[in-house]
């Protein structure tokens, strides 16, 4: 089989599937938390990201060899944080009633790795100037934190397993339509691709997903009473 024959093969998976994750993204997003329909599409969602992830990984190579070193840093980079995220969602769920195995020696190593990889795409935008990555980059640093914080303090309530799935789901969720926005329907609707289209769908989702994680983070930090009566 010819490398053109495989990358072919890789794009395909990978578009497919990203359409898959993006369609069952909303679906679990806006389905009722805990039900059927929620569980079984966030699994869905997960299992799409996994075959995203991989396939993700020989077209960030295929970009480096051609020369385009600054999309291949911030596809590996993608990738890093995707695959952390998605881990993180997948053992909060799991191990809700064990805090102290979900923040393992492995989980506060993730942070690390999140951290310093993220740290290192933002000089290297700095070095090619390249706001773009410099901002993305910003996104391990801040994750690293949040995540340390929790390993050391403790998880402070019982939700802190809730607030751990969503967080790192509405992270992968933000990739994914980035990558939709952006990498995907821009090469279809070439017309759209001014300055304004460009950085609105770089940093619209960013938007969106930290204005969702506030607003869950507020009702879900309530006591429980409180939750129940309103």
């Amino acid at each position: 089989m010819s490398a053109s024959t495989l990358q072919a093969f890789f794009s395909q998976a990978h578009a497919w599937t990203g359409a898959l994750a993006l369609i069952t993204f909303w679906l679990a997003s806006l389905s009722r938390k805990g039900s059927v329909c929620h569980r079984y599409a966030g699994r869905v969602f997960l299992l799409a990201m996994l075959t995203v992830v991989l396939s993700a990984v020989p077209l960030s190579w295929a970009h480096w060899t051609r020369g385009n070193q600054a999309l291949a840093v911030f596809f590996f980079y993608l990738i890093l944080l995707v695959s952390f995220s998605g881990v993180s969602a997948w053992r909060a769920i799991r191990l809700r009633s064990d805090f102290a195995q979900y923040a393992d020696r492995g989980f506060r190593i993730g942070a690390w790795v999140l951290g310093l990889s993220g740290l290192l795409v933002s000089v290297y935008g700095l070095l090619h100037s390249l706001p773009i990555l410099m901002a993305f980059g910003a996104i391990g640093p801040i994750t690293a934190y949040q995540w340390l914080k929790l390993a050391y303090r403790g998880p402070g309530d019982a939700q802190w397993w809730l607030r751990s799935h969503y967080g790192a789901m509405l992270g992968i969720g933000m990739a994914t339509h980035i990558a939709f926005l952006q990498i995907g329907l821009s090469r279809h609707l070439a017309g759209l691709g001014g300055p304004l289209i460009t950085q609105l769908s770089w940093f619209g989702p960013l938007l969106v997903g930290f204005i969702a994680t506030a607003v869950l983070n507020r009702r879900f930090r309530r006591p429980l009473a409180q939750r129940e009566s309103a």
